[in-house]
């Protein structure tokens, strides 16, 4: 099926180097926007951290930082995929998650496209490309991550049965697999139903998923590998990635995982994720680990330097990452405002001093 047209109303060797490359993005904060902290000094590398955006460097009518603010669709979640696969270029293609004329605590029904020409203006109207339709979704699908191989858009998703996935040749016509493909039971230390998945494809081709699943200690990230996306094994005999004592303190959750490579040319697995803070407060948190044969299953390194940390009633989570050829963007679902629960998709920029594109359309 054809998306359907919606409008807009108003996505251990070698540890010790790993760590240090990571801590060495801490930098000053001062204010921006709404709550939110910025950097005073550009960090040295793509990774993070990240600022907001600030006036006039977001197109399509919506005021910095929010690429997505929609009273009405509630938009959230966004996964964003480079449309071209050209890290020189900055056309985007972002799928939210959604409801309509439904209170911000709904489940979403919905996951909608969007198009951006420079990275984060959105179109003001995007193809809705997936909806609800099997028993086990029980009415919802949410929280997409979306992953491309050979041309061909592989789109996961959150649903009351766990995690679903579906296919696209065009980033728009999606084919479900029939039942979940990540389901309650897929490891043994968890408890309830997974989700929020963040899926990548390894260099090799393989894919591994990661996902959201509550523990008697609190939200954890499980990891999995498979080579067709419907098969999974446990990657491990625990969580991925666990509370800590730092910034994640209370939990882990909502993981979004990218692929990139070093300086010295080593494919580096990067988790950014949502940190629960000892009192509630959420930021940005990152964990990296090296690719090659004797790390590709190793240890998750955590960074001791917040990504993004807003004010702790704007709830940041759901974060994505997109990266281009001199610096990448970072997405993320906060509350509209400090007083409001409906949700928002914000964007912020690394390096803090990066030349971006213009902002369009203006």
């Amino acid at each position: 099926m054809k998306g359907k047209r919606v409008s807009k109303v108003t996505s251990l060797s070698g540890v010790n180097g790993l760590v240090m490359g990571i801590l060495s993005l801490s930098a000053a904060c001062a204010t921006l926007a709404d709550g939110h902290a910025g950097l005073d000094y550009a960090p040295s590398a793509r990774t993070g951290p990240f600022r907001v955006l600030g006036p006039g460097e977001v197109g399509s009518g919506r005021p910095a930082p929010f690429a997505m603010d929609d009273s009405h669709a509630l938009f959230r979640d966004a996964s964003v995929l480079d449309a071209d696969d050209d890290p020189t270029t900055f056309g985007v293609i972002g799928y939210f998650a959604g409801n309509v004329a439904v209170s911000a605590d709904a489940p979403p029904d919905r996951i909608v496209a969007f198009e951006a020409i420079d990275g984060r203006s959105f179109a003001v109207t995007g193809a809705e490309v997936l909806q609800p339709s099997l028993d086990w979704e029980a009415g919802t699908v949410g929280a997409p991550s979306v992953a491309r191989r050979d041309g061909e858009t592989w789109l996961f998703y959150a649903s009351a049965g766990g995690v679903g996935l579906a296919k696209s040749a065009d980033g728009q016509s999606f084919t479900k697999e029939p039942l979940p493909v990540v389901a309650e039971g897929v490891v043994p230390w968890g408890q309830g139903v997974p989700r929020s998945p963040g899926g990548v494809f390894l260099p090799d081709g393989s894919l591994r998923l990661f996902f959201e699943i509550d523990t008697a200690s609190g939200p954890a990230i499980g990891e999995l590998r498979s080579t067709d996306g419907v098969t999974w094994q446990p990657v491990g005999s625990g969580p991925a990635l666990r509370l800590g004592t730092g910034l994640d303190a209370n939990g882990v959750a909502s993981p979004d995982a990218r692929v990139r490579v070093s300086e010295e040319g080593r494919p580096i697995l990067d988790v950014y994720y949502t940190a629960i803070g000892a009192t509630g407060g959420h930021t940005v948190g990152l964990a990296s680990r090296f690719l090659d044969a004797k790390s590709v299953d190793g240890p998750l390194v955590k960074s001791s330097s917040s990504m993004l940390t807003p004010s702790p009633k704007l709830s940041i989570r759901e974060p994505c990452v997109v990266r281009f050829a001199t610096f990448s963007l970072l997405f993320a679902t906060e509350n509209a405002s400090k007083t409001s629960g409906d949700p928002a998709v914000i964007v912020g920029v690394a390096p803090a001093l990066a030349i971006i594109p213009p902002a369009l359309p203006l």
